[in-house]
């Protein structure tokens, strides 16, 4: 897809095509090697990091459910629930590891989008000092490739 196709995308459809994006890297990394279970957290934990520049200034419910809206279109409700609620188990390190990178790289995909995305239509919970905060940078096209692959 070009630069020129992606920057028609309105925002919410730009987070739509990234966390499809992760969700293919995720079972292509992981397929049956990492529990499904565990595979759902961390794709939550990536839109979380995603969406928390567009959120930033939310109440957390409301950052929560779009989170869960934009889950729920790509696994189902029950999935998502369990999801949201997943903490590791004491002294899975390896899960607490991961969660964080891939919720890092999350926000840092949404800093970008949310700089790029400046004249696309945006979320109408997108706040002023949000935008100010958000630093342009070169949005790679498989962002959740970098900690998965570590």
């Amino acid at each position: 897809m070009s630069d020129d196709a992606a920057i028609r995308r309105s925002l919410s459809e730009e987070i739509g095509y990234w966390l499809e994006s992760a969700a293919r890297t995720l079972e292509k990394r992981y397929g049956n090697g990492v529990p499904l279970a565990k595979q759902d957290a961390l794709l939550a934990h990536y839109l979380y990091g995603l969406t928390a520049v567009v959120h930033a200034g939310d109440e957390p419910a409301v950052h929560l459910a779009a989170v869960q809206s934009y889950l729920e279109r790509l696994i189902p409700k029950e999935r998502v629930a369990a999801a949201l609620r997943a903490v590791p188990e004491e002294g899975d390190s390896w899960l607490e590891n991961t969660l964080d990178r891939v919720e890092a790289i999350g926000e840092k995909q949404g800093h970008a989008l949310l700089a790029r995305g400046a004249d696309v239509i945006p979320f109408s919970s997108r706040h002023a000092s949000a935008a100010g905060s958000a630093e342009p940078v070169v949005i790679e096209r498989d962002p959740p490739q970098e900690a998965l692959s570590q």
